[in-house]
């Protein structure tokens, strides 16, 4: 076993790993890759406010913003599906990668104990209640089923990864990882920002082959005190095709952003203002990964570098996500 530890300026990173090498970049306060001319991206980026209630098209070569009057809007936040042409009420993570369907959750009645799960069929707009058995919620919507977790009542936490068929309503369990609170499904993989079960997060990220169910740690945060209520210390920014891209929550002004190769092997990338506590939703997509920062920020990450490609309409109240793909 070796480990390595790094000592950044507000936290220490520990990386833990079986043999190879850990490799780190400048723990300084590198900034962002400098704008790029975006002539060269000529595609449209479907974003939305993070309540739904504004959604439209930024196209990225021109900088220019049209809202879209039929999006409608929801409290869940929005998703564009390209191929239906149809803004969602759910995360891009709860819809088939064809756009085909989306998969919710919401409490049932009269008995708000538990939650049932329904998908929708987005040309028909028909919606069918799955299953209704247990206080489970969506996390991703995928060919081989629907992922969900054990929703803890009263708080925001989970507990356990499931895959329920949509069709016989059965439930496959994970037991390695029936402790953990399972955040993203992604390259194969469940990620977990707590995976000791505790509600506020932990200093550790965990990964879970979903065709083994082997649970992984893959990076450490030594963090100098446990994190404060309402923080996830660790949580997933997107993915560099099977490599996630995690912010570490510092304080409320301060990150670290960090590419994940394997476990125990890491390299830092420039900081970006993310905003405090939940870091911005990301999406990707044959150019690259899409988000918004707190400032306002478009960037894509593409080339192993975030780079500022245009500017978010401004808001009064909230702010703007990124949607879907740029095309």
């Amino acid at each position: 076993m070796k480990k390595t530890v790094f000592m950044g300026a507000f936290v220490g990173i520990i990386l833990t790993a079986c043999g190879g090498t850990t490799t780190a970049a400048n723990l300084g306060s590198p900034s962002p890759g400098a704008s790029t001319s975006s002539a060269a991206l000529n595609c449209s980026l479907p974003i939305s406010t993070d309540s739904g209630q504004q959604s439209g098209f930024l196209a990225i070569s021109s900088g220019k913003y049209t809202a879209d009057p039929n999006a409608g809007s929801a409290s869940n936040g929005m998703s564009y599906d390209r191929p239906h042409h149809r803004w969602l009420p759910v995360n891009w993570a709860q819809v088939l990668p064809d756009g085909s369907a989306y998969a919710y959750s919401k409490e049932a009645s009269p008995t708000p104990s538990r939650n049932e799960i329904h998908i929708v069929d987005v040309s028909t707009g028909s919606d069918r209640m799955i299953y209704n058995q247990g206080s489970y919620h969506v996390i991703a919507y995928r060919p081989e089923g629907i992922y969900v977790d054990n929703h803890l009542s009263g708080t925001d936490a989970s507990n356990g990864l499931w895959l329920l068929d949509p069709t016989s309503g059965s439930l496959k369990a994970y037991p390695a990882g029936q402790q953990a609170t399972w955040g993203w499904i992604a390259a194969g993989a469940a990620w977990s920002y707590s995976p000791n079960g505790s509600r506020f997060g932990s200093n550790s990220f965990a990964r879970m082959d979903l065709s083994t169910g082997a649970v992984e740690t893959w990076f450490q945060v030594a963090s100098p005190q446990p994190p404060e209520a309402g923080s996830k210390t660790i949580r997933v920014l997107g993915f560099d095709g099977s490599h996630p891209l995690v912010q570490v929550y510092v304080d409320d002004h301060t990150s670290e952003i960090w590419r994940l190769t394997a476990a125990g092997q890491a390299t830092r990338l420039p900081d970006l203002a993310l905003g405090p506590l939940s870091p911005p939703q990301s999406i990707a997509d044959s150019h690259g990964t899409w988000l918004i920062a707190a400032d306002g920020s478009v960037y894509l990450y593409a080339n192993s570098a975030f780079t500022r490609v245009a500017s978010a309409p401004a808001v009064a109240s909230g702010w703007y996500v990124v949607a879907g793909g740029c095309a």
